[in-house]
This record gives C-alpha cells, sequence and structure tokens, in this order.
C-alpha cells in the first residue's frame, strides 16, 4: 500500500508524481486561508466613515456582531454617554461608543493604515503629500511645534485626523466630524 507517501507514481505517461490525496486537500486548505487571511488583513483599513467591517453610526450590539464580541456599557454613570470598547483581536484599535453608536475608531498602533497607506510611525510629511490641499492643518493643544492634520468627507459628515509628535504621526482616528474634534478622546 503506498498511503503513507507524500508523492505516488503514477502510471499515466504525461504525469511521472502525483500527490497523494489527504496532502492534495491539506495543500487546498492551506492556499485557502492563506487567501482568506490576506483578504481580512487587507478589508481592515481605516475609512472617513469606519475600519474594515465597522461602520460608524453602528449600534453597540451591531459592533459586537460585527466583531463577535460583547461589549457592553460601562456601569458606572458617568462613562455610559461615551466610552471605548477595544477588542483583543485587533490589538492597536479602540471604537469610540457614543450613547450607544459607534462615532469615532482611533488607531494608536502602526499595524492599521488609512485608505490611503498611512501609518503611526509614518513622517508628517508623507501625510501633506498624500492628502495635499484637502487637509486642514492646525496647532497641537499642548504642544505648539506638533499639528492635527484634519481630512473632511465631502459632505463634512465625516472626518480624519492626524495628530503628529516629533514630525511624525503618534496616532490618527476616523469618524463623525464631532467625534474627531474631540482632544481628550471621550470628554
Amino acid at each position: 500500500m503506498v498511503h503513507d507517501l507524500t508523492l505516488i507514481r503514477s502510471s499515466h505517461p504525461r504525469l511521472k508524481w502525483l500527490v497523494h490525496p489527504s496532502i492534495a486537500v491539506y495543500l487546498r486548505l492551506v492556499c485557502i486561508l492563506a487567501v482568506t487571511t490576506a483578504a481580512a488583513a487587507k478589508s481592515w483599513v481605516i475609512r472617513l466613515d469606519g475600519a474594515g467591517p465597522v461602520k460608524v453610526g453602528m449600534t453597540l450590539a451591531q459592533l459586537n456582531a460585527t466583531l463577535k464580541e460583547d461589549f457592553s456599557i460601562p456601569t458606572n454613570e458617568d462613562e455610559q454617554a461615551c466610552f471605548y470598547a477595544e477588542t483583543t483581536r485587533h490589538p492597536g484599535i479602540a471604537f469610540m461608543v457614543e450613547h450607544g453608536r459607534v462615532t469615532r475608531v482611533d488607531v494608536r498602533e502602526r499595524g492599521l493604515a488609512t485608505v490611503a497607506g498611512v501609518r503611526v510611525g509614518d513622517p508628517e510629511a508623507l501625510v501633506m503629500k498624500v492628502y495635499g490641499q484637502r487637509l486642514k492643518v492646525e496647532q497641537h493643544a499642548y504642544d505648539p511645534g506638533e499639528h492635527y492634520l484634519t481630512l473632511y468627507s465631502a459632505n463634512g459628515r465625516y472626518g480624519l485626523r492626524f495628530e503628529t509628535g516629533d514630525g511624525k504621526i503618534t496616532s490618527f482616528y476616523a469618524g463623525e466630524q464631532h467625534a474627531i474634534a474631540y482632544i481628550e478622546g471621550c470628554q
């Protein structure tokens, strides 16, 4: 019996070797997993209206269903109006939830990029080059030498704001226009 061999000599004149059927199934699964993983990673870009499958405006229940999480409204009454939902499956990203709806997506680590490819750690000059005249440049609230670089959607409803430090992007956030204007996150 030849079943323990990875390759089997073929009796067909044009096929010299065949892959054992169980190995062929394994190789197909590896290829499918690689393609699926690459597609999932690619879909997690930051847009003005969300990130990956998450859209600004989703309810907390929709966010939970989308991310297969169990986020809940904080028990502390002071935190109920605005809080962050952070998933361990996607480190470096947090979802601002105001009055039970996602209003902003915060990125603090290099792993995630905007649709245009900008990431935490990139030079401020790159953001200026990529987004050009569409950016509104403002002085940072706590460091006069640094900036907020803000881009708004055509209808003004959504935006994307980059914070800089030492000439590099230190964080960025996207979402509803009022939410990206918060300097301290939930205020």
